[in-house]
């Protein structure tokens, strides 16, 4: 039986593929034909069907692939959305290391949610442990934004539950070799006063370069953390808000901390960055991380990133028994779950003082 008119038709090609063509009008009124195929004609009828919803919903205006919407989506919407160059060149990085390579190709309307499986089983088969998670609320993102323009009918990354996100917990010195790590640089008043920002507050590294000194009342004992400096190629250095409205804050600075700023800032004329690099300009990351592992190296510690001396400083706290709470506002955490997952986490020595305190303390009223 044929079909009725403004259906489509079909035909056979080769013994195994048949052919649908649907007539169209674009928007100038020019008439073009839009093409299907199957293996059995019942498969490609169905198909034509479903092309004929799309062109009534708007759906297939145009067959972009999910590499093009994607790249759309980087350099348009969220430019757009006022989303920070470090953000997008992150998202950037991402998405064309693991998603474009391997379902960029696909057209957007045809992404289902079997093609991102494929990606995160990729991921996880190379060792990643939180890229996947982090890749599935990228992607949710950009097609959450293709589903409400009507490029796609629903979301495919919805549709499937997020990969596991696996707690990272960073890297943190013991107590001891924190302290080595201090005491070898008392000698240098920049360096010391630098230590004490990272391993005593906990202030992120782009926090720390773009300090001045009119964030620090040592007067009333405050250091402010309002901006953060970031590396984006193609950008150079950029100075902008914090993480986050967390980020935004006021941190009190302990006696020896205080100290051990005032000891740099008498050093200069007090004004301008706190840790400035040559001439008073910007310091560069890769510097401040080199001066961070020198400081490792003469305190005879091993090495780790400089970002761990946040969790560094958090674990020595939850140490003294500070609120998980407390650590999380000093660290500039909004939620207590952020700091628990990635900075709060014991050692063997601290549970070994946490369960000879029970003992004793069961003991004694026994």
């Amino acid at each position: 039986m044929g079909r009725a008119k403004g259906e489509g038709t079909i035909f056979q090609k080769t013994p195994d593929k048949f052919i649908g063509r649907l007539e169209t009008t674009t928007a100038d009124g020019r008439r073009r034909w839009r093409e299907v195929s199957g293996r059995s004609r019942s498969e490609v009828a169905a198909k034509l069907d479903r092309l004929k919803l799309d062109l009534r919903d708007g759906l297939a205006a145009d067959n972009i692939t999910v590499g093009q919407w994607l790249d759309h989506w980087l350099t348009v919407i969220c430019v757009e959305r006022g989303l920070k160059p470090k953000t997008i060149y992150g998202y950037t990085r991402l998405l064309n290391r693991w998603a474009v390579p391997r379902i960029g190709g696909i057209q957007l309307r045809r992404l289902g949610p079997e093609h991102l499986r494929s990606v995160y089983k990729a991921m996880r088969a190379a060792g990643l442990g939180t890229s996947p998670h982090t890749l599935h609320v990228v992607l949710s993102r950009a097609l959450k934004v293709a589903e409400r323009e009507g490029r796609i009918r629903r979301n495919p990354a919805q549709l499937i539950d997020a990969p596991k996100l696996t707690p990272n917990p960073h890297p943190v010195l013991p107590e001891d070799q924190a302290k080595a790590v201090l005491d070898a640089a008392r000698d240098d008043p920049r360096l010391h006063a630098r230590l004490h920002v990272a391993l005593v507050l906990g202030v992120r590294q782009g926090e720390a370069l773009a300090l001045r000194w009119d964030d620090i009342d040592l007067d009333v004992q405050t250091l402010w953390v309002n901006r953060s400096l970031s590396v984006v190629p193609g950008h150079g250095h950029i100075e902008q808000a914090p993480k986050t409205a967390a980020s935004r804050r006021a941190v009190p600075l302990p006696a020896a901390s205080a100290a051990a700023l005032k000891r740099w800032r008498d050093q200069g004329d007090g004004l301008g960055l706190v840790f400035p690099g040559p001439s008073g300009k910007t310091c560069d990351p890769k510097a401040d991380w080199q001066v961070w592992t020198d400081a490792l190296d003469a305190a005879g510690a091993p090495h780790f990133t400089l970002h761990g001396a946040r969790g560094t400083a958090a674990s020595l706290m939850l140490d003294l028994g500070v609120p998980d709470r407390h650590i999380a506002d000093i660290l500039g955490h909004a939620h207590v779950a952020v700091t628990q997952d990635h900075y709060l986490h014991s050692d063997h020595d601290q549970r070994r003082r946490a369960l000879d305190k029970l003992a004793g303390r069961l003991e004694a009223e026994a």
